[in-house]
């Protein structure tokens, strides 16, 4: 297999962490974390597959030799060297496996590391690279704070500690600040607004806190509300931290924007009516957004610096065009239209942008006939996209889309195109005897009817494809249920023109006594063999002959307590199937288990194990998964072959011996064989290949020895060896 790669939403900051001698701010994310450099406009990505542990990272901050330290949600702590472009992992935390161990923020002091968590503060080396003490509870009986630690702040010769349930005292000098009674502890009874506080700093010898109810500065011994801020939702502080302008006042951010506090006037305004809502600081010119970062100037003047990336996390009903390109909806409540990537660029499709779209709750795509695109909504119709990416129309109930049992709703459930153009287009609860919409080349709607859709049980179709017979099969459960009351049994199917044995007006139904795994279909996908793979929450069905498939069913018991989310076939007649355990990969006659991919298993590169819709580029063997974390993707030899050699091409060449990765030979036609010589002729290995575009030597000669420096001919055969097309390699010995 080749590279992973993963994408993620990283819009909606976290915190923000500035590194002076790079010019440089660092922003982590729930999608990961990015960089950005003003000065060039650069920004560099980070997920699993750029080295992160998980892409729910949490924390960040940048020591004074420019390492960057990232803490994430699950208490993993990495260290990245941006000048060496390598990583650090710490796992302490992580292995502790307590119910809530998140790393909160990290502040640097010297060469110690502090770490905020949920288990407490914990003291970090940073050159030994090693732990010490781990500070877990602060005071003593009922009024005790454990744990949830979320601000580190010295102030007056004293540590502070902010936590979930108030904030907690002791002294510099403390020989034992293991020891809860060694912390004095203040909450609402000694004046803070609230007990919860996110965020401490010190200006105007005092020191603050922010909390959801105002902030909070100590006068003495008990805390007081600074004028102003009563009520209000203050999210992080920030005085005398580069990069600032009016760098001595005390600067916060709040729900209703930017504000300063000058240490004897209220707190006022400094910029407001921001595009979303800030989150964190960096300084007091960087503010983080849930839509990106905003970059102030001297006069606090902002504009908005918005990450690369997709718009949405949620990829829940992927499609790949024929030019590559993959699509997505997000959802079928609270989503955010649809999206595309051609490799570069994202590009989101709402209905702010277009009106026409109804709403943006689409969450499925289906690939038609001249590279349309269909893209299904929850409530909205269906929306034509056109080659080039335009939305060309929307299908919905003023223009002859019927609607969902809910007659305000059309709610379609995916589109499958014939072989003379006619896009076939499932309704999810189709009313009365109409069960299906037909959109002809010439744009005009037709109608099957024939099957009563409402009584005496509520028929559901979820999804459709068209078999090599030209027969409409159709899914009736998805993920996005709630299922309908009263709700009919079973895989519905219709073939208008070829008579399969048990139908009535070109309708048949399959059920579990015909040989179902279960009445609840969820995928459908027809095989390079013309076999039916039908998905259920109780594994796999395979139809071998779907001209007669009551006659020719049988069951896949290997993932028999699967549900299975979506199937596809590669070139190479595998089959890929997604499931909530993560992916599993069957060989093309569904005997054998490929390989099975985990967020474990992938060292986080795979999102979520819940893997929600799955697609391929078949013309780069590129397998996607989507997920409601984001998207992986997963380089393949599942390439489509060639219909004829044109010329061999091999990656690396010249190939340097010995290697970590196989020679890629590119450019095979179906089911090719390999056979390697050396120039003066002489048979040093006969390859197998996958079958597909690509094939694979490990440059070694029959007996697994590596073969010497030379130039080396690599001969293709086609599978009967009618065709024969040849190339040379240079091998280079190291």
């Amino acid at each position: 297999m080749g590279d992973w790669r993963t994408y993620t939403a990283k819009r909606n900051i976290r915190q923000l962490a500035w590194d002076a001698g790079r010019q440089t701010v660092w922003a982590v994310t729930g999608g990961g974390m990015f960089s950005y450099r003003d000065a060039d406009q650069t920004f560099a990505d980070f997920t699993a597959s750029e080295g992160l542990q998980t892409t729910d990272v949490s924390a960040v901050a940048v020591d004074r030799d420019g390492t960057v330290w990232v803490g994430a949600t699950d208490g993993f702590l990495h260290r990245y060297h941006p000048s060496t472009r390598t990583w650090e992992y710490v796992s302490d935390i992580f292995d502790k496996h307590e119910p809530q161990q998140g790393i909160n923020r990290l502040k640097v002091l010297g060469d110690t590391l502090m770490i905020l968590s949920d288990i407490g503060v914990s003291v970090f080396s940073i050159p030994r690279m090693e732990f010490g003490d781990t500070y877990k509870r602060f005071g003593t009986g009922s009024g005790a704070l454990v744990g949830s630690a979320t601000d580190l702040a010295i102030f007056n010769g004293m540590i502070w500690v902010s936590t979930r349930a108030g904030v907690a005292s002791t002294p510099l000098s403390n020989p034992n600040p293991s020891a809860p009674d060694s912390w004095q502890v203040y909450t609402t009874a000694q004046g803070l607004p609230m007990n919860s506080v996110r965020r401490l700093e010190t200006a105007f010898d005092t020191i603050f806190a922010a909390t959801s109810a105002g902030l909070a500065l100590l006068r003495g011994s008990a805390w007081a509300t600074v004028d102003g801020t009563a009520g209000l939702n203050v999210l992080d502080l920030s005085s005398n931290r580069q990069p600032c302008a009016d760098c001595t006042n005390l600067y916060l951010i709040s729900d209703v924007g930017l504000l300063v506090y000058d240490g004897t006037s209220p707190a006022r305004s400094v910029a407001g009516g921001f595009q979303s809502g800030p989150t964190a600081m960096a300084g007091n010119l960087l503010v983080g957004t849930l839509s990106g970062i905003l970059f102030f100037d001297q006069n606090f003047t902002a504009r908005l610096i918005v990450p690369p990336g997709p718009p949405s996390d949620k990829f829940v009903g992927l499609a790949v065009d024929r030019r590559g390109v993959v699509w997505s909806g997000t959802g079928t409540s609270n989503g955010s239209g649809f999206m595309s990537f051609d490799g570069v660029r994202w590009r989101a499709y709402t209905v702010q942008d277009d009106a026409r779209l109804g709403s943006n709750n689409y969450y499925k795509v289906s690939i038609g006939s001249n590279d349309a695109k269909w893209v299904s909504s929850w409530g909205n119709g269906i929306a034509l996209v056109d080659d080039a990416g335009n939305v060309k129309k929307v299908l919905n109930r003023a223009n002859g889309m019927p609607p969902a049992v809910d007659p305000s709703f059309v709610v379609a459930a995916g589109a499958a195109t014939d072989q003379a153009g006619v896009t076939w287009i499932a309704d999810r609860t189709p009313p009365g005897d109409t069960a299906i919409v037909k959109f002809n080349p010439d744009s005009s709607l037709g109608y099957v009817r024939g099957l009563i859709t409402r009584t005496p049980n509520v028929i559901v179709f979820t999804d459709v494809v068209i078999d090599l017979y030209g027969t409409k099969w159709f899914a009736n459960y998805s993920r996005f249920e709630p299922f309908v009351a009263g709700r009919a049994s079973g895989v519905y199917y219709y073939n208008e023109n070829f008579s399969i044995p048990g139908t009535v007006n070109g309708w048949g139904r399959l059920l579990t006594s015909d040989g179902l795994t279960s009445d609840k279909a969820s995928a459908l996908a027809v095989d390079n063999d013309g076999n039916l793979w039908i998905g259920t929450d109780q594994g796999i069905s395979i139809i071998f002959d779907p001209g007669d498939p009551k006659n020719h069913i049988a069951a896949y018991h290997p993932i028999s307590d699967q549900l299975i989310q979506g199937i596809v076939v590669d070139p190479l007649n595998n089959k890929w199937v997604a499931t909530r355990t993560g992916v599993f990969v069957f060989s093309p006659d569904g005997t054998s288990i490929l390989g099975h991919y985990t967020v474990t298993g992938t060292g986080g590169k795979l999102l979520d194990d819940d893997v929600a819709s799955i697609s391929m580029d078949a013309a780069s063997g590129t397998m996607y998964f989507g997920t409601e974390k984001g998207l992986s993707s997963l380089g393949t030899p599942a390439l489509a072959p060639k219909p004829d050699f044109d010329k061999l091409s091999f990656s690396p060449n010249p190939y340097y011996l010995p290697a970590s990765r196989s020679l890629v030979v590119d450019g095979l036609v179906q089911g090719s064989l390999l056979k390697i010589l050396s120039i003066d002729g002489r048979l040093m290995r006969e390859i197998t290949t996958p079958g597909g575009r690509v094939g694979f030597w490990d440059g070694t000669d029959a007996n697994g020895r590596l073969v010497q420096t030379g130039v080396y001919v690599v001969v293709a055969y086609s599978e009967a060896g009618s065709k024969v097309a040849a190339g040379k390699v240079a091998v280079v010995r190291r």
